[in-house]
C-alpha cells in the first residue's frame, strides 16, 4: 500500500484546503471580528486555531483591544493582528 508521500498531487490538495491561506490584496481591508468566520480569522497573519475559537467564543465586542483587555488574547497576538481588524458595533432591533 503506498503513503500519502507517494502522492504529491493528492498532498498538495490536501494543504490547498487544509491550509489556511493568507489574505489576498482585494481581502486587505480589516476583519471584523464581531462578524468573522472562523476561516477568516484563520487567514489573520499570526492567528491560530486556539486564538480564533476564542475569539468567536467571547463575542461581541464594542472595540478591537477588547481581545487584549478581556483577556481573548496576549498582548504579543494582540499586537500581531490589530492593524488587521476592527470591531464593528451590532446593530440591534
Amino acid at each position: 500500500m503506498k503513503s500519502a508521500f507517494q502522492y504529491p498531487c493528492l498532498l498538495a490538495l490536501l494543504a490547498a484546503i487544509l491550509i489556511p491561506r493568507p489574505l489576498s490584496a482585494s481581502e486587505n481591508s480589516p476583519l471584523d471580528i464581531n462578524s468573522a468566520t472562523y476561516s477568516q480569522l484563520l487567514r489573520l497573519h499570526g492567528m491560530t486555531p486556539v486564538w480564533a475559537r476564542r475569539i468567536l467564543r467571547f463575542r461581541p465586542y464594542t472595540a478591537k483591544n477588547e481581545l487584549y483587555t478581556r483577556g481573548i488574547v496576549s498582548l504579543d497576538e494582540y499586537y500581531r493582528i490589530e492593524d488587521q481588524i476592527v470591531a464593528h458595533r451590532a446593530h440591534r432591533h
